[in-house]
């Protein structure tokens, strides 16, 4: 059975994905869905979870903050089953994580990445899981400029990224997304 695991921006928890789940109606579809929680504390915070840390942050330790996470992120997704009947839905950071998993070869079915981002253009491959990116113009955490590189540097590396672009949700998850997002797993069953 196919499994859809929602992965949370940094911050959060899994249970922030509860509302869209339920908008998505996936009890229609024959699949399994997981929101787990990061694996870490947030530090910046008494309170949410992280992938990995953004403390002190920059473009040039970004790659090396997420290739050190992929490990940890991947015992998280195996928890749940082969990554071979697995797509994966990830939200900022969420997405993040999930991006730079399928260009590490994780042999998921696919990406669906909301307001997120690779840190670096990534390897070339031959075999790609479906990838769609998803994010808005007005995105003021991660911007559309990223989202773009992004594309490209996927399409560079041998994926064939689709893309969604919304308007006036900035960083977060606005109704125009929710069909694009339950097409694209319905897609992948």
């Amino acid at each position: 059975m196919t499994r859809v695991i929602f992965l949370h921006g940094v911050g959060a928890n899994g249970a922030t994905f509860n509302p869209l789940i339920e908008m998505l109606k996936l009890d229609e579809l024959n699949v399994e869905v997981f929101n787990p929680d990061a694996p870490y504390p947030y530090d910046m915070s008494a309170y949410g979870r992280q992938w990995f840390s953004i403390s002190g942050v920059t473009e040039e330790n970004r790659t090396d903050r997420v290739n050190q996470a992929l490990t940890k992120f991947k015992q998280v997704l195996e928890s749940y089953g082969p990554l071979e009947d697995t797509i994966l839905v990830g939200f900022s950071q969420g997405s993040i994580m999930s991006l730079h998993a399928a260009a590490a070869g994780f042999p998921v079915k696919g990406v669906i990445a909301i307001a997120g981002r690779l840190s670096a253009p990534v390897a070339h491959r031959d075999e790609w899981p479906a990838i769609t990116l998803i994010h808005d113009q007005d995105d003021p955490v991660i911007a559309i400029e990223k989202a773009q590189e992004t594309y490209h540097w996927l399409e560079e590396a041998g994926a064939k990224p689709q893309a969604f672009v919304s308007k006036d949700v900035g960083h977060s998850i606005g109704s125009s997304m929710i069909p694009v997002i339950r097409k694209e797993i319905e897609k992948l069953l």
